[in-house]
């Protein structure tokens, strides 16, 4: 924030900036505000491995998947869609098979 030429002590607040401080997040949230409503927790996924439930494909945030005939996407906090796991699928036994 800048400091007012015409108002000492006065400062311009830039666009989108709040003057309160977002509350600490424990492991696993992360502090989201919306608008003018007051900071909130909300469960944070950007850093876990997702899987889409219909296909066991791996999700990468934001893509676009196809969910019942409808174009949707996650950013990755929030809560976790229906429409995607953190438990990841079983392999095929040809893939696992591989592995030895």
């Amino acid at each position: 924030a800048n400091e007012l030429a015409l108002a000492p002590g006065h400062f311009n607040i830039p666009f989108g900036a709040y003057e309160d401080p977002p509350p600490e997040a424990p492991a696993g949230m992360v502090q989201r505000r919306v608008g003018a409503l007051p900071w909130t927790l909300v469960e944070d996924f950007r850093t876990v491995p997702l899987w889409l439930v219909s296909t066991g494909e791996p999700y990468t945030l934001r893509q676009d998947a196809t969910v019942d005939d409808a174009n949707v996407s996650y950013p990755g906090w929030g809560p976790l869609p229906t429409w995607l796991t953190l438990v990841e699928p079983p392999r095929p036994i040809e893939d696992a098979e591989g592995d030895a």
